[in-house]
Formats: C-alpha cells, sequence, structure tokens
C-alpha cells in the first residue's frame, strides 16, 4: 500500500476511539470553540501525513515529518476525547504536552531540512537552466541575461563582442565522429574559460561558435586578447582515440562604448567572423 505507514496511524487512532467509547461516560465538549480548533488541528496533521508522501526518496526529511504530524496529532487526539468523556488517563499526566512538543520540534526539522533541500534545487535548476550541457559554459540565454540585467556594462566603458569559431570543424565530426567533435569543443572551452578575465562573460553561442564579451578594454586591448585566444587554442593538441587533434579558430571583433543594441552588436561580429573566415581562416578581424 501506498500509505501503509499513514493507514496504520489512523486505524490506531479509531482502535483508541472506539475504547473510550465503551470504557468511559460520553458527554459533550464544554467549550465548542476549543472542540472546533482541536478537530482542525487534528485534520490538519493527518493531511500533512499524506501530503509528505512524495518526499519519501529523501527518507530524512519524510520520516521526520510523518513522526511529526503522527505525535502532534496523538496530542491533539488526547485534546479532543477529553472533551468528550468526563475521565482521561492522560489527563493528570504530561503525556500529551510532551508528544505536542516532540511533534513539533519534529516537524520543525522536518520543515527546516525540506526548505534547505528545496533551496538547493532551485540552485541546481538554475544553474542547469543557464549552462551548456556539453561545455558547461554559459548558454546564450544566460549570456543575454547577463549582459542585460545586473553586468550591463556603464556607457563610459570601453566594450567588446568577440565572436569565435572553431576552423574546419564539420571536418573534425567527418574525420573523427561527433564523440571526438564533442570532446574537442569541451576541451577547447575549458581551455578558454581559464583565459577569461574577472569581469569578461563567455559563452557557447552554439554549435562551434564561442561568444566573448570583454568589459572595460580599448579596441587595441580588445584585438590584443582576442589574437592571444587565437593561438592558445592553435597552441593546443586534442586527444581523442589515440590520435592528436589540433584546431585553429577564426574571431570577429565589434568594440563600441556605447551599446547600439545586443542584437546589432553581435551581428556586427559575426560580419567581421564572416569575413575572418574569408581571409583564410586562423586570423582576427575587428568590425569596422
Amino acid at each position: 500500500m501506498e500509505y501503509k505507514t499513514q493507514h496504520t496511524i489512523i486505524l490506531l487512532y479509531v482502535l483508541a476511539f472506539i475504547y473510550k467509547v465503551t470504557i468511559y461516560t460520553f458527554a459533550w465538549p464544554e467549550d465548542l470553540i476549543e472542540f472546533v480548533a482541536e478537530i482542525a488541528m487534528l485534520i490538519a496533521c493527518f493531511a500533512v501525513m499524506y501530503y509528505i508522501n512524495p518526499l519519501k526518496v529523501f527518507p530524512k526529511i519524510y520520516w521526520l515529518m510523518l513522526f511529526g504530524s503522527a505525535f502532534y496529532s496523538m496530542s491533539a487526539f488526547m485534546d479532543l476525547t477529553e472533551e468528550f468523556f468526563v475521565e482521561s488517563t492522560v489527563r493528570n499526566s504530561n503525556l500529551d504536552d510532551f508528544l505536542k512538543t516532540s511533534g513539533f520540534i519534529l516537524l520543525s526539522l522536518g520543515i527546516h531540512r525540506w526548505m534547505n533541500l528545496h533551496l538547493q534545487l532551485i540552485s541546481e535548476l538554475k544553474r542547469k537552466a543557464e549552462t551548456d550541457q556539453l561545455t558547461g559554459l554559459l548558454n546564450r540565454r544566460a549570456f543575454i541575461q547577463r549582459i542585460t540585467g545586473t553586468f550591463k556594462p556603464k556607457k563610459s566603458e570601453g566594450r567588446a563582442f568577440l565572436l569565435l569559431d572553431i576552423d574546419h570543424f564539420k571536418a573534425i565530426n567527418d574525420n573523427y565522429g561527433h564523440t571526438c567533435g564533442d570532446q574537442v569543443l569541451a576541451a577547447a572551452a575549458k581551455s578558454l574559460k581559464s583565459q577569461v578575465r574577472k569581469d569578461d562573460i563567455l559563452a557557447r553561442w552554439g554549435g562551434e561558435e564561442f561568444l566573448f564579451f570583454l568589459a572595460n578594454v580599448t579596441k587595441d586591448e580588445a584585438i590584443a586578447i582576442a589574437n592571444s585566444l587565437r593561438q592558445h587554442i592553435a597552441q593546443l593538441t586534442f586527444e581523442c582515440n589515440n590520435e592528436a587533434i589540433q584546431c585553429t579558430t577564426s574571431i570577429g571583433i565589434y568594440h563600441a562604448f556605447s551599446s547600439s543594441g545586443l542584437e546589432k552588436e553581435i551581428d556586427s561580429a559575426d560580419q567581421a567572423l564572416y569575413q575572418a573566415k574569408s581571409n583564410g581562416r586562423n586570423c582576427v578581424v575587428l568590425y569596422e
């Protein structure tokens, strides 16, 4: 049964109620408001016990919440039966208070762990939504959010977009297989990431293209950084199926001191990249 533990707890309550009915003299509750509140508390505890069933995949949280709600509902059940029956075996004891306190502590611990788990899952989902699965870099959507959001550069700062493309990447896939092509992309991304400055942003733009945003740079600095990246990739050797693979890159640059619109800026970098390809690849071209 899916709710075996919960059903067992409720069955014990039913048996306890039947036992009360057969042993003690029945009487209407004197305080109707308190009676209604205790009924509501009991129903709420039962609802919690059933509601948390999906948490079984997280046993520590599940059992804390289950036992906490069970203890708390047991205390509410004892208070409720005291409203109905003149005599009570717990009226002069502290058992119901002990159960209520224990249930509250367990529920509090369970809720605390549940909230921590919830925050962790949200953080993980956010990370996955912003990350390219193959390379571990930012994806296109996350890059745009960074540029247009909190990390939006000041107008007075020089800014540059570098659109980098691995030359003849289709030939790598054709000659060595797509698995090797993926390995080259992942290794190249890792290597490029090691060259990123603190305030720069790097993303996989799509396919074999990577997009750099360089903050607070002059035109000459942007060209120097692009050439450094190009030379860095050209010196690398990628191992795949016991074969050494080398590749080169072409880079298009767009530089400005104020934004003319993100789409236009990236399109300008793309035009410069196209020119670099036309110039024979393995070179850097600045958009004019």
